[in-house]
Protein backbone atom coordinates (compact mmCIF):
# COMPACT_ATOMS: atom_id res chain seq x y z
CA UNK A 1 0.00 0.00 0.00
CA UNK A 2 1.48 3.37 -0.82
CA UNK A 3 1.39 6.16 1.39
CA UNK A 4 -1.04 8.33 -1.16
CA UNK A 5 -3.57 5.72 -0.60
CA UNK A 6 -2.84 4.55 2.74
CA UNK A 7 -6.10 4.62 4.48
CA UNK A 8 -6.02 4.75 8.39
CA UNK A 9 -8.61 2.70 8.93
CA UNK A 10 -6.57 -0.23 7.17
CA UNK A 11 -4.04 0.68 9.55
CA UNK A 12 -6.07 0.52 12.78
CA UNK A 13 -7.21 -2.99 11.40
CA UNK A 14 -4.14 -4.29 10.93
CA UNK A 15 -2.39 -3.07 14.22
CA UNK A 16 -5.77 -3.92 15.91
CA UNK A 17 -5.04 -8.06 14.34
CA UNK A 18 -1.42 -7.72 14.99
CA UNK A 19 0.08 -10.26 17.26
CA UNK A 20 1.73 -7.77 19.54
CA UNK A 21 -0.82 -7.50 22.09
CA UNK A 22 1.26 -3.90 22.99
CA UNK A 23 0.62 -2.60 19.48
CA UNK A 24 -3.18 -3.83 19.76
CA UNK A 25 -3.66 -1.64 23.01
CA UNK A 26 -2.13 1.37 21.33
CA UNK A 27 -3.99 1.03 18.39
CA UNK A 28 -7.35 0.88 20.48
CA UNK A 29 -5.98 3.86 22.70
CA UNK A 30 -6.26 5.59 19.06
CA UNK A 31 -9.51 4.72 17.25
CA UNK A 32 -10.46 8.82 18.30
CA UNK A 33 -8.17 9.96 15.47
CA UNK A 34 -9.14 7.07 13.13
CA UNK A 35 -12.77 8.21 13.46
CA UNK A 36 -11.29 12.02 12.59
CA UNK A 37 -9.68 10.86 9.82
CA UNK A 38 -12.14 8.83 7.84
CA UNK A 39 -14.83 11.35 8.33
CA UNK A 40 -18.37 10.61 10.44
CA UNK A 41 -20.06 8.30 7.40
CA UNK A 42 -16.95 5.45 7.81
CA UNK A 43 -16.86 6.40 11.30
CA UNK A 44 -20.60 5.28 11.98
CA UNK A 45 -20.46 2.37 9.67
CA UNK A 46 -17.35 1.02 8.78
CA UNK A 47 -15.13 1.85 12.04
CA UNK A 48 -18.18 0.58 14.66
CA UNK A 49 -18.80 -2.50 12.63
CA UNK A 50 -15.07 -3.50 12.57
CA UNK A 51 -14.93 -2.74 16.35
CA UNK A 52 -18.00 -5.07 16.76
CA UNK A 53 -15.96 -7.82 15.31
CA UNK A 54 -12.93 -7.17 17.13
CA UNK A 55 -15.00 -7.87 20.21
CA UNK A 56 -13.77 -12.03 20.00
CA UNK A 57 -10.72 -10.95 20.90
CA UNK A 58 -8.66 -12.23 23.97
CA UNK A 59 -7.06 -8.82 24.97
CA UNK A 60 -8.87 -6.99 27.27
CA UNK A 61 -6.69 -3.82 27.78
CA UNK A 62 -7.06 -3.57 24.16
CA UNK A 63 -11.36 -3.80 24.78
CA UNK A 64 -10.87 -1.28 27.66
CA UNK A 65 -9.20 1.19 25.73
CA UNK A 66 -12.15 0.59 22.95
CA UNK A 67 -14.42 1.55 25.79
CA UNK A 68 -12.75 4.34 27.03
CA UNK A 69 -12.37 6.29 23.83
CA UNK A 70 -15.87 5.92 22.33
CA UNK A 71 -17.16 8.93 24.19
CA UNK A 72 -14.68 10.58 22.27
CA UNK A 73 -15.65 8.98 18.60
CA UNK A 74 -19.37 10.34 19.71
CA UNK A 75 -17.98 14.11 18.76
CA UNK A 76 -16.99 12.39 15.00
CA UNK A 77 -19.83 10.73 13.72
CA UNK A 78 -22.06 13.16 12.40
CA UNK A 79 -23.45 14.80 15.26
CA UNK A 80 -25.93 13.99 18.09
CA UNK A 81 -28.34 12.29 15.85
CA UNK A 82 -26.10 9.54 14.74
CA UNK A 83 -24.75 9.22 18.67
CA UNK A 84 -27.29 6.11 19.01
CA UNK A 85 -24.96 4.23 16.35
CA UNK A 86 -22.56 3.64 19.24
CA UNK A 87 -25.08 2.84 21.72
CA UNK A 88 -25.20 -1.36 20.36
CA UNK A 89 -21.62 -1.26 20.41
CA UNK A 90 -21.18 -0.33 23.91
CA UNK A 91 -23.86 -2.61 24.84
CA UNK A 92 -22.21 -5.43 23.44
CA UNK A 93 -18.90 -4.18 25.55
CA UNK A 94 -21.19 -4.28 28.73
CA UNK A 95 -21.59 -7.74 29.13
CA UNK A 96 -18.23 -8.56 28.50
CA UNK A 97 -16.55 -11.41 31.19
CA UNK A 98 -13.96 -8.88 32.48
CA UNK A 99 -15.50 -6.17 34.80
CA UNK A 100 -13.07 -3.31 33.92
CA UNK A 101 -13.94 -3.44 30.24
CA UNK A 102 -17.90 -3.54 31.30
CA UNK A 103 -16.98 -0.29 33.19
CA UNK A 104 -15.26 1.40 30.65
CA UNK A 105 -18.36 1.03 28.32
CA UNK A 106 -20.76 2.00 30.92
CA UNK A 107 -18.54 5.55 31.35
CA UNK A 108 -18.55 6.26 27.97
CA UNK A 109 -22.16 5.25 27.75
CA UNK A 110 -23.08 7.88 30.35
CA UNK A 111 -20.86 10.58 28.78
CA UNK A 112 -23.19 10.05 25.67
CA UNK A 113 -26.52 10.64 27.11
CA UNK A 114 -26.42 13.89 27.72
CA UNK A 115 -25.86 14.58 23.37
CA UNK A 116 -28.64 12.47 22.79
CA UNK A 117 -32.78 13.55 22.52
CA UNK A 118 -35.36 12.38 24.59
CA UNK A 119 -36.68 10.18 22.08
CA UNK A 120 -33.62 8.61 21.20
CA UNK A 121 -33.28 7.93 24.88
CA UNK A 122 -36.34 6.54 25.17
CA UNK A 123 -35.94 4.29 21.77
CA UNK A 124 -32.76 3.26 22.20
CA UNK A 125 -30.48 3.25 25.66
CA UNK A 126 -33.93 3.11 27.77
CA UNK A 127 -34.23 -0.99 26.13
CA UNK A 128 -30.54 -1.26 26.42
CA UNK A 129 -30.13 -0.29 30.21
CA UNK A 130 -33.38 -2.43 30.51
CA UNK A 131 -31.28 -5.23 29.27
CA UNK A 132 -28.54 -4.73 31.16
CA UNK A 133 -29.99 -4.13 34.48
CA UNK A 134 -32.07 -7.51 34.38
CA UNK A 135 -28.89 -9.31 32.99
CA UNK A 136 -27.90 -13.05 34.07
CA UNK A 137 -24.58 -11.97 34.38
CA UNK A 138 -23.81 -9.89 37.22
CA UNK A 139 -21.01 -7.53 34.81
CA UNK A 140 -23.89 -5.55 32.81
CA UNK A 141 -25.34 -4.91 36.43
CA UNK A 142 -22.04 -3.59 37.50
CA UNK A 143 -22.18 -0.95 34.77
CA UNK A 144 -25.88 0.21 34.45
CA UNK A 145 -25.38 1.93 37.75
CA UNK A 146 -23.52 4.61 36.32
CA UNK A 147 -25.77 5.20 33.29
CA UNK A 148 -29.02 5.44 35.17
CA UNK A 149 -28.69 8.43 36.78
CA UNK A 150 -27.51 10.15 33.40
CA UNK A 151 -30.98 8.88 31.74
CA UNK A 152 -33.22 9.47 34.44
CA UNK A 153 -33.70 13.15 34.07
CA UNK A 154 -34.51 12.98 30.50
CA UNK A 155 -37.09 10.52 30.02
CA UNK A 156 -40.97 10.50 30.56
CA UNK A 157 -42.54 10.02 33.92
CA UNK A 158 -43.74 6.34 32.86
CA UNK A 159 -39.57 5.48 32.30
CA UNK A 160 -38.81 6.93 35.31
CA UNK A 161 -40.81 4.75 37.21
CA UNK A 162 -38.79 1.50 35.39
CA UNK A 163 -35.92 3.23 36.33
CA UNK A 164 -36.51 3.59 39.81
CA UNK A 165 -37.60 -0.33 39.90
CA UNK A 166 -34.34 -0.83 38.42
CA UNK A 167 -32.66 1.10 40.62
CA UNK A 168 -33.89 -0.47 44.20
CA UNK A 169 -33.59 -3.47 42.48
CA UNK A 170 -29.71 -3.36 42.22
CA UNK A 171 -29.27 -1.76 45.68
CA UNK A 172 -30.46 -5.31 47.09
CA UNK A 173 -28.56 -7.51 44.25
CA UNK A 174 -27.10 -10.83 45.56
CA UNK A 175 -23.90 -10.24 43.94
CA UNK A 176 -21.90 -7.63 46.58
CA UNK A 177 -19.92 -6.16 43.28
CA UNK A 178 -23.25 -5.10 41.87
CA UNK A 179 -24.33 -3.30 45.36
CA UNK A 180 -21.71 -1.69 45.63
CA UNK A 181 -22.07 0.04 42.22
CA UNK A 182 -25.47 0.85 43.11
CA UNK A 183 -24.92 2.59 46.39
CA UNK A 184 -21.94 4.29 45.16
CA UNK A 185 -23.99 6.28 42.76
CA UNK A 186 -26.73 6.27 44.83
CA UNK A 187 -26.08 10.01 45.95
CA UNK A 188 -25.43 10.70 42.06
CA UNK A 189 -29.34 9.17 41.22
CA UNK A 190 -30.18 11.25 43.86
CA UNK A 191 -29.06 14.15 43.12
CA UNK A 192 -30.96 13.95 39.74
CA UNK A 193 -34.13 13.59 41.28
CA UNK A 194 -36.69 15.99 42.56
CA UNK A 195 -36.57 16.23 46.39
CA UNK A 196 -39.94 14.62 46.90
CA UNK A 197 -39.10 11.71 45.22
CA UNK A 198 -35.95 11.45 47.16
CA UNK A 199 -37.81 11.86 50.23
CA UNK A 200 -39.68 8.85 48.92
CA UNK A 201 -37.34 6.75 47.14
CA UNK A 202 -34.11 6.62 48.19
CA UNK A 203 -34.02 8.00 52.14
CA UNK A 204 -36.06 4.97 52.94
CA UNK A 205 -32.99 2.89 51.06
CA UNK A 206 -30.39 4.84 52.08
CA UNK A 207 -31.67 3.76 56.37
CA UNK A 208 -31.32 0.24 54.82
CA UNK A 209 -27.83 0.84 53.65
CA UNK A 210 -27.21 1.91 57.53
CA UNK A 211 -28.27 -1.83 58.62
CA UNK A 212 -26.25 -3.64 56.23
CA UNK A 213 -24.38 -6.46 57.85
CA UNK A 214 -21.65 -5.92 56.11
CA UNK A 215 -19.24 -2.92 57.38
CA UNK A 216 -17.78 -2.32 53.45
CA UNK A 217 -21.78 -1.58 52.70
CA UNK A 218 -22.23 0.49 55.36
CA UNK A 219 -19.59 2.55 54.13
CA UNK A 220 -21.13 3.62 51.46
CA UNK A 221 -23.99 5.56 53.58
CA UNK A 222 -21.36 7.83 54.38
CA UNK A 223 -20.83 9.06 50.48
CA UNK A 224 -23.82 8.89 49.89
CA UNK A 225 -25.05 11.63 53.08
CA UNK A 226 -21.97 13.66 51.48
CA UNK A 227 -23.26 13.94 48.18
CA UNK A 228 -27.19 14.69 49.63
CA UNK A 229 -25.91 17.82 50.61
CA UNK A 230 -25.92 18.94 46.77
CA UNK A 231 -29.45 18.81 46.86
CA UNK A 232 -30.09 19.22 50.58
CA UNK A 233 -28.12 21.96 51.01
CA UNK A 234 -30.52 23.78 53.32
CA UNK A 235 -30.39 22.96 57.60
CA UNK A 236 -33.91 22.34 57.31
CA UNK A 237 -34.06 19.45 54.97
CA UNK A 238 -30.74 18.13 55.81
CA UNK A 239 -32.09 18.27 59.47
CA UNK A 240 -35.22 16.62 58.55
CA UNK A 241 -33.90 13.60 56.65
CA UNK A 242 -30.41 13.58 56.31
CA UNK A 243 -29.16 14.14 60.21
CA UNK A 244 -31.17 11.15 61.86
CA UNK A 245 -28.61 8.84 59.14
CA UNK A 246 -25.29 10.59 60.30
CA UNK A 247 -26.46 10.15 64.36
CA UNK A 248 -27.07 6.52 63.55
CA UNK A 249 -23.80 6.26 61.72
CA UNK A 250 -21.53 7.87 64.33
CA UNK A 251 -22.54 4.95 66.92
CA UNK A 252 -21.76 2.77 64.11
CA UNK A 253 -19.67 -0.26 65.49
CA UNK A 254 -17.19 -0.48 62.65
CA UNK A 255 -14.04 1.97 62.91
CA UNK A 256 -14.36 2.15 58.97
CA UNK A 257 -17.26 3.67 58.78
CA UNK A 258 -16.71 6.12 61.49
CA UNK A 259 -13.12 6.97 60.29
CA UNK A 260 -15.26 7.72 56.55
CA UNK A 261 -17.81 10.21 58.92
CA UNK A 262 -15.24 12.23 60.33
CA UNK A 263 -13.71 13.14 56.74
CA UNK A 264 -17.89 14.35 56.13
CA UNK A 265 -18.35 16.43 59.26
CA UNK A 266 -16.73 19.41 58.26
CA UNK A 267 -19.52 19.34 54.65
CA UNK A 268 -22.04 18.60 57.61
CA UNK A 269 -21.25 21.43 59.60
CA UNK A 270 -21.03 24.00 56.21
CA UNK A 271 -24.52 22.67 55.37
CA UNK A 272 -26.44 23.08 59.09
CA UNK A 273 -24.69 26.48 59.94
CA UNK A 274 -22.53 27.69 62.70
CA UNK A 275 -25.21 27.58 65.54
CA UNK A 276 -26.63 23.41 64.68
CA UNK A 277 -22.67 22.99 63.71
CA UNK A 278 -21.66 23.88 67.69
CA UNK A 279 -24.81 22.09 69.58
CA UNK A 280 -25.41 18.80 67.38
CA UNK A 281 -22.53 18.34 64.74
CA UNK A 282 -19.35 19.00 67.06
CA UNK A 283 -20.37 16.70 70.04
CA UNK A 284 -19.98 13.93 67.29
CA UNK A 285 -17.14 14.79 66.18
CA UNK A 286 -15.60 15.73 69.49
CA UNK A 287 -16.30 11.40 70.38
CA UNK A 288 -14.69 10.83 66.78
CA UNK A 289 -11.58 12.97 67.41
CA UNK A 290 -11.58 10.73 70.92
CA UNK A 291 -12.85 7.21 69.51
CA UNK A 292 -11.08 4.34 71.04
CA UNK A 293 -9.46 3.26 67.28
CA UNK A 294 -6.65 5.22 66.36
CA UNK A 295 -7.26 4.86 62.39
CA UNK A 296 -10.61 7.34 63.62
CA UNK A 297 -8.49 9.99 65.48
CA UNK A 298 -6.25 10.10 63.03
CA UNK A 299 -8.86 11.41 60.08
CA UNK A 300 -10.72 13.55 62.69
CA UNK A 301 -7.36 15.19 64.02
CA UNK A 302 -6.72 16.32 60.28
CA UNK A 303 -10.47 18.02 59.75
CA UNK A 304 -8.98 19.72 63.25
CA UNK A 305 -9.11 23.36 61.13
CA UNK A 306 -12.47 22.94 59.18
CA UNK A 307 -14.26 22.13 62.14
CA UNK A 308 -12.54 25.04 63.96
CA UNK A 309 -13.74 27.11 60.85
CA UNK A 310 -17.65 25.99 60.88
CA UNK A 311 -17.70 25.63 64.98
CA UNK A 312 -15.98 28.86 65.81
CA UNK A 313 -18.11 28.80 69.10
CA UNK A 314 -17.19 25.36 69.87
CA UNK A 315 -13.57 26.54 69.84
CA UNK A 316 -13.40 25.72 73.87
CA UNK A 317 -14.62 22.31 73.84
CA UNK A 318 -12.34 20.90 70.92
CA UNK A 319 -8.82 22.43 72.76
CA UNK A 320 -10.45 20.85 75.86
CA UNK A 321 -10.31 17.64 74.07
CA UNK A 322 -6.74 18.35 72.76
CA UNK A 323 -5.50 19.11 75.81
CA UNK A 324 -6.88 16.37 77.98
CA UNK A 325 -6.49 13.49 75.63
CA UNK A 326 -4.52 14.06 72.06
CA UNK A 327 -1.73 15.98 72.96
CA UNK A 328 -0.19 12.68 74.71
CA UNK A 329 -2.11 10.60 72.32
CA UNK A 330 -0.09 6.87 71.94
CA UNK A 331 -0.72 7.28 68.36
CA UNK A 332 2.46 9.40 66.62
CA UNK A 333 0.20 10.48 63.35
CA UNK A 334 -2.46 12.20 65.60
CA UNK A 335 0.04 14.01 67.48
CA UNK A 336 1.34 15.76 64.59
CA UNK A 337 -1.89 16.13 62.95
CA UNK A 338 -2.84 17.73 66.35
CA UNK A 339 0.55 20.13 66.38
CA UNK A 340 0.51 21.03 63.24
CA UNK A 341 -3.44 22.71 63.29
CA UNK A 342 -2.54 24.29 66.77
CA UNK A 343 -1.27 27.89 64.68
CA UNK A 344 -4.41 27.92 62.77
CA UNK A 345 -6.94 27.10 65.47
CA UNK A 346 -4.84 29.71 67.50
CA UNK A 347 -5.66 32.47 64.99
CA UNK A 348 -9.54 31.63 65.17
CA UNK A 349 -9.36 31.58 69.19
CA UNK A 350 -11.70 35.08 70.64
CA UNK A 351 -11.57 34.26 74.17
CA UNK A 352 -8.90 34.51 76.83
CA UNK A 353 -9.74 30.87 78.06
CA UNK A 354 -9.47 29.42 74.48
CA UNK A 355 -6.21 31.40 73.91
CA UNK A 356 -4.87 30.03 77.71
CA UNK A 357 -5.78 26.23 76.39
CA UNK A 358 -4.46 26.38 73.22
CA UNK A 359 -0.94 27.29 74.53
CA UNK A 360 -1.03 24.93 77.30
CA UNK A 361 -1.52 22.32 74.71
CA UNK A 362 1.55 24.07 72.77
CA UNK A 363 3.56 23.54 75.84
CA UNK A 364 3.50 19.95 76.11
CA UNK A 365 3.52 19.31 72.52
CA UNK A 366 7.26 21.32 72.20
CA UNK A 367 8.25 18.75 74.84
CA UNK A 368 6.83 15.45 72.74
CA UNK A 369 9.65 12.80 72.43
CA UNK A 370 8.77 12.88 68.67
CA UNK A 371 10.97 15.42 66.48
CA UNK A 372 8.09 16.28 63.54
CA UNK A 373 5.87 17.23 66.76
CA UNK A 374 7.93 19.20 68.14
CA UNK A 375 8.90 20.95 64.97
CA UNK A 376 5.34 21.10 63.90
CA UNK A 377 4.33 23.02 67.38
CA UNK A 378 7.50 25.55 66.79
CA UNK A 379 5.69 26.31 63.23
CA UNK A 380 2.64 26.55 64.88
CA UNK A 381 4.01 28.79 67.93
CA UNK A 382 5.27 30.92 65.09
CA UNK A 383 2.22 31.72 63.84
CA UNK A 384 0.70 32.47 66.98
CA UNK A 385 3.56 34.80 67.76
CA UNK A 386 2.11 36.47 64.85
CA UNK A 387 -1.29 37.54 66.50
CA UNK A 388 -0.58 37.94 70.12
CA UNK A 389 0.35 41.33 71.69
CA UNK A 390 2.62 39.82 74.52
CA UNK A 391 5.12 36.77 74.53
CA UNK A 392 3.85 34.99 77.46
CA UNK A 393 6.64 34.09 79.64
CA UNK A 394 6.04 30.61 80.38
CA UNK A 395 6.27 29.49 76.66
CA UNK A 396 9.31 31.27 76.16
CA UNK A 397 10.80 28.99 78.80
CA UNK A 398 10.16 26.32 76.97
CA UNK A 399 11.30 27.33 73.96
CA UNK A 400 14.95 27.72 75.00
CA UNK A 401 16.02 23.95 75.51
CA UNK A 402 14.66 23.33 72.00
CA UNK A 403 17.72 25.78 70.74
CA UNK A 404 19.77 22.89 71.57
CA UNK A 405 17.50 19.90 69.76
CA UNK A 406 19.37 17.17 68.40
CA UNK A 407 16.83 16.92 65.09
CA UNK A 408 18.01 20.15 62.97
CA UNK A 409 14.42 20.37 61.25
CA UNK A 410 13.48 21.33 65.20
CA UNK A 411 16.65 23.95 65.92
CA UNK A 412 14.98 25.76 62.48
CA UNK A 413 11.89 26.15 63.53
CA UNK A 414 12.98 27.08 66.78
CA UNK A 415 14.80 29.77 65.25
CA UNK A 416 11.74 31.06 63.28
CA UNK A 417 9.41 30.88 66.00
CA UNK A 418 12.06 32.57 68.82
CA UNK A 419 12.60 35.07 66.35
CA UNK A 420 8.55 35.70 65.56
CA UNK A 421 8.80 36.32 69.43
CA UNK A 422 11.98 38.48 69.93
CA UNK A 423 9.56 40.83 67.77
CA UNK A 424 6.80 40.66 69.59
CA UNK A 425 9.05 41.62 72.96
CA UNK A 426 11.08 44.50 70.89
CA UNK A 427 7.45 45.99 70.34
CA UNK A 428 7.79 47.06 73.82
CA UNK A 429 4.80 45.38 75.14
CA UNK A 430 6.67 42.78 77.21
CA UNK A 431 9.35 43.26 79.31
CA UNK A 432 12.30 40.52 78.65
CA UNK A 433 12.55 39.62 82.36
CA UNK A 434 14.36 36.29 81.47
CA UNK A 435 16.89 37.78 79.27
CA UNK A 436 15.14 35.56 76.12
CA UNK A 437 16.26 38.34 73.66
CA UNK A 438 19.85 38.41 74.78
CA UNK A 439 20.06 34.50 74.23
CA UNK A 440 18.37 34.43 71.15
CA UNK A 441 20.79 36.57 70.00
CA UNK A 442 23.54 34.32 71.09
CA UNK A 443 22.07 31.34 69.90
CA UNK A 444 21.51 32.81 66.57
CA UNK A 445 25.17 33.70 66.10
CA UNK A 446 26.32 30.15 67.63
CA UNK A 447 23.84 28.78 64.57
CA UNK A 448 26.38 30.43 62.16
CA UNK A 449 28.91 27.68 62.98
CA UNK A 450 26.41 24.95 62.76
CA UNK A 451 27.40 21.76 61.58
CA UNK A 452 23.93 21.66 59.13
CA UNK A 453 23.97 23.89 56.23
CA UNK A 454 19.80 24.78 56.39
CA UNK A 455 20.78 25.69 60.12
CA UNK A 456 23.54 28.65 59.43
CA UNK A 457 21.51 29.95 56.06
CA UNK A 458 18.42 30.45 58.61
CA UNK A 459 20.04 31.93 61.44
CA UNK A 460 21.46 34.08 58.77
CA UNK A 461 17.70 34.84 57.73
CA UNK A 462 16.43 35.44 61.04
CA UNK A 463 19.44 37.59 62.58
CA UNK A 464 18.84 39.82 59.26
CA UNK A 465 14.95 39.46 59.94
CA UNK A 466 16.09 40.93 63.99
CA UNK A 467 18.04 43.63 62.09
CA UNK A 468 15.07 44.66 60.10
CA UNK A 469 12.84 45.30 63.13
CA UNK A 470 15.33 46.65 65.40
CA UNK A 471 17.10 48.85 63.71
CA UNK A 472 20.77 49.05 62.03
CA UNK A 473 21.96 50.66 64.84
CA UNK A 474 21.81 47.73 67.10
CA UNK A 475 22.72 45.84 64.23
CA UNK A 476 26.09 46.77 63.57
CA UNK A 477 26.43 47.82 67.79
CA UNK A 478 25.05 44.27 69.25
CA UNK A 479 25.23 42.48 66.83
CA UNK A 480 27.87 42.56 63.65
CA UNK A 481 30.75 42.49 65.66
CA UNK A 482 30.14 39.44 67.87
CA UNK A 483 28.66 37.42 64.43
CA UNK A 484 31.46 38.64 62.30
CA UNK A 485 34.14 37.71 65.05
CA UNK A 486 32.54 34.28 65.28
CA UNK A 487 33.08 33.72 61.78
CA UNK A 488 36.26 35.69 60.82
CA UNK A 489 39.78 34.13 59.25
CA UNK A 490 41.54 35.18 62.22
CA UNK A 491 39.58 33.25 64.55
CA UNK A 492 39.16 30.54 62.12
CA UNK A 493 42.33 29.89 61.34
CA UNK A 494 43.55 27.09 63.32
CA UNK A 495 40.02 24.88 62.09
CA UNK A 496 41.05 26.47 58.73
CA UNK A 497 36.80 26.18 58.54
CA UNK A 498 35.90 28.11 55.69
CA UNK A 499 32.61 27.10 55.72
CA UNK A 500 31.90 29.53 58.85
CA UNK A 501 33.49 32.59 56.54
CA UNK A 502 31.23 31.76 54.11
CA UNK A 503 27.97 31.60 56.01
CA UNK A 504 29.56 35.06 57.84
CA UNK A 505 29.11 36.64 53.46
CA UNK A 506 25.88 35.26 53.63
CA UNK A 507 24.86 37.11 56.57
CA UNK A 508 26.53 40.82 55.45
CA UNK A 509 24.13 40.21 52.58
CA UNK A 510 21.11 39.53 54.10
CA UNK A 511 22.05 42.42 56.89
CA UNK A 512 22.90 45.19 54.84
CA UNK A 513 19.38 45.75 52.80
CA UNK A 514 18.87 46.90 56.51
CA UNK A 515 22.08 48.93 56.83
CA UNK A 516 22.85 52.47 55.69
CA UNK A 517 25.22 53.44 53.55
CA UNK A 518 27.25 54.41 56.38
CA UNK A 519 27.12 51.54 58.34
CA UNK A 520 27.82 49.14 55.86
CA UNK A 521 31.27 51.28 54.99
CA UNK A 522 32.27 51.13 58.31
CA UNK A 523 31.04 47.59 59.80
CA UNK A 524 30.90 45.26 56.91
CA UNK A 525 32.99 45.89 53.67
CA UNK A 526 35.94 45.39 55.88
CA UNK A 527 35.15 41.77 56.11
CA UNK A 528 34.26 41.61 52.59
CA UNK A 529 37.61 42.89 51.64
CA UNK A 530 39.21 40.17 53.82
CA UNK A 531 37.55 37.52 51.71
CA UNK A 532 38.60 38.45 48.63
CA UNK A 533 42.05 37.93 49.72
CA UNK A 534 41.10 34.38 51.13
CA UNK A 535 43.37 31.40 50.38
CA UNK A 536 39.60 29.31 49.89
CA UNK A 537 38.39 29.79 46.52
CA UNK A 538 34.68 29.29 47.35
CA UNK A 539 34.94 31.79 49.73
CA UNK A 540 36.62 34.27 47.12
CA UNK A 541 33.73 33.32 44.73
CA UNK A 542 31.17 33.72 47.47
CA UNK A 543 32.81 37.65 48.33
CA UNK A 544 32.67 38.34 44.68
CA UNK A 545 28.94 37.86 44.94
CA UNK A 546 28.71 39.63 47.62
CA UNK A 547 30.20 42.25 46.54
CA UNK A 548 28.25 42.89 43.75
CA UNK A 549 24.89 42.78 45.97
CA UNK A 550 26.54 45.21 48.34
CA UNK A 551 27.55 48.21 45.63
CA UNK A 552 24.84 50.07 45.28
CA UNK A 553 23.78 50.50 48.75
CA UNK A 554 27.34 52.21 49.75
CA UNK A 555 29.01 55.81 48.37
CA UNK A 556 30.32 55.89 45.04
CA UNK A 557 33.47 57.12 46.89
CA UNK A 558 33.44 53.48 48.93
CA UNK A 559 33.01 52.02 45.58
CA UNK A 560 35.92 53.65 44.13
CA UNK A 561 38.60 53.99 46.81
CA UNK A 562 37.47 50.37 48.16
CA UNK A 563 35.39 47.62 46.21
CA UNK A 564 36.92 48.48 43.32
CA UNK A 565 40.53 48.19 43.71
CA UNK A 566 40.23 44.87 46.12
CA UNK A 567 38.25 43.73 42.68
CA UNK A 568 40.75 44.50 40.38
CA UNK A 569 43.48 42.90 42.71
CA UNK A 570 40.78 39.40 42.38
CA UNK A 571 41.05 40.12 38.69
CA UNK A 572 45.08 40.07 38.42
CA UNK A 573 45.94 37.25 40.21
CA UNK A 574 43.17 34.83 40.19
CA UNK A 575 42.80 31.37 38.27
CA UNK A 576 39.44 30.10 38.90
CA UNK A 577 37.11 30.79 36.23
CA UNK A 578 34.06 31.17 38.32
CA UNK A 579 35.26 33.97 40.55
CA UNK A 580 36.86 35.78 37.31
CA UNK A 581 33.33 36.00 36.05
CA UNK A 582 31.46 37.22 39.26
CA UNK A 583 34.49 39.71 40.09
CA UNK A 584 34.40 40.84 36.49
CA UNK A 585 30.44 40.84 36.85
CA UNK A 586 31.00 43.00 39.78
CA UNK A 587 33.50 45.32 38.28
CA UNK A 588 31.09 46.15 35.81
CA UNK A 589 28.31 47.21 38.70
CA UNK A 590 30.85 48.93 40.61
CA UNK A 591 31.91 50.61 37.27
CA UNK A 592 28.41 52.23 36.90
CA UNK A 593 28.25 53.30 40.65
CA UNK A 594 31.49 54.70 40.52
Amino acid sequence: MTEAKLDPLEVLKEDLQDEDYAIQIDAAKKILVIAKAIGPQRARKDLIEFLTGYLATENDEALVAIGKNLAGVAQHVGGAEHVQSLVPLLEKLSFQEETVVCEAASDSMSSIVSEMSPKTLEDTILPTVERMATAEWFQPRVGVSKVLPKVYPKVSENSREKILKWFASLCKDENPMVKKSALLNMGHFANAMAKDKIRDNVISKLKDVCTEDSDLMRLHAVSICETLTTTFDDSKDFVALIWPIVQKLGDDTSWKVRKELANAMPKFAKVVGPAMATKDILPIYLSLLNDKEPEVKIMASKKLNEMCNECKEGIASIVQVLRDFLVEDGSQIVRASVSEALGDIAALCDSKQSESLILDVMKIAVKDEDSLVRSNTLESIRKVAKTLKSAPATLLSVLQPLASDPKWRVRREYLRASTAFAVVISKGSTTDESGFDAKLTTNLIDCLSDHICSIREEACIQLAALVENKGGEWGVKKLLPEALKSVSQTEMAEQSNYITRMTGLILVQNISKHLTADQIETNVLSFIETCLKDVVENVRFKAARAAAEVIPRVSRRAVRERIIPALETVQKGEQDTDILFYSEQALQIATKHA
